[in-house]
C-alpha cells in the first residue's frame, strides 16, 4: 500500500509542478486487466484467513502475480519508466523467489514500524526471515510507527516509485500529437513589375 501511495504522491507532484493532466487521455495502455488482476489476487490472497490456503499455495500464487506484472510491463515496456518499474519488481521478485515465496524483512525495521513477526502457521507476504537470502533487497527500510501509513519497503519498492514519478514527468510533458490536417505551405510569390518605357 504504501509504494502505491507514494507512487501516486510522486505522480501528482511531477504532474502539477509543470505538466498537463489531459496529456494521459493519449496514453495507450495494453492489457491493462492484467494489472488489475494481479492487485485483486494479491488483496484477496493477503485477506484469506491463513487456515483456507495452505502456505505453499501462499508463496506461489505471491510468485505467480509478480510474473503476471512482470508480462504487463513487458506488453507495455514502451511507456516511459516501464524499465525502472521493471527493475524494482524484479528486485523485489528475486528476493521473494529467493525466500520460498515471502520478502525478507529487517527485524530492525519491523520494530521500528511497530510489527510483530507473524504467527508459526501464518503466511505474510512480509516477515522477519532469520538467515535471509538477498537480505539486502528485502523490506530493509521502515516508516515509524508512530507516522501515518507506517510499513516496511525494500530498495525494489523506491525504485518503482521512481520509475512511476518518472513516467508521470516525462508523459505530462510530452507534446501533444495533432490530429489536425497541417495548414498548406503558402509560398511568396512576388508579380513582375514591367519596366518603364523610355
Amino acid at each position: 500500500m504504501i509504494v502505491v501511495v507514494a507512487t501516486i504522491v510522486g505522480m501528482t507532484v511531477a504532474t502539477v509542478t509543470g505538466g498537463r493532466f489531459r496529456r494521459f487521455a493519449n496514453l495507450e495502455v495494453r492489457s491493462l486487466w492484467v494489472i488489475w488482476a494481479t492487485i485483486v489476487v494479491q488483496t484477496l490472497l493477503f485477506e484469506l484467513p491463513p487456515t483456507l490456503v495452505s502456505d505453499s499455495t501462499y508463496a506461489k500464487v505471491h510468485i505467480g502475480t509478480y510474473a503476471a506484472a512482470f508480462l504487463f510491463l513487458w506488453l507495455n515496456r514502451q511507456i516511459p519508466g516501464a524499465t525502472l518499474i521493471g527493475l524494482g519488481a524484479g528486485a523485489n521478485a528475486a528476493a521473494i523467489i529467493a525466500n520460498g515465496g515471502v520478502m525478507p524483512a529487517s527485524p530492525a525495521a519491523w520494530k521500528t514500524a511497530g510489527f510483530q513477526a507473524a504467527a508459526e502457521g501464518e503466511f505474510e507476504n512480509s516477515d522477519i526471515t532469520p538467515d535471509a537470502n538477498l537480505a539486502l533487497l528485502g523490506d530493509i527500510f521502515a516508516i515509524p510507527a508512530s507516522w501515518p501509513l507506517s510499513n516496511v519497503f525494500s530498495i525494489g519498492d523506491i525504485v518503482i516509485v521512481v520509475g512511476g514519478t518518472y513516467f508521470a514527468y516525462v508523459w505530462s510533458r510530452r507534446q501533444l500529437t495533432s490530429n489536425a490536417w497541417p495548414a498548406p505551405a503558402v509560398s511568396a510569390r512576388v508579380d513582375s513589375v514591367p519596366e518603364p518605357v523610355g
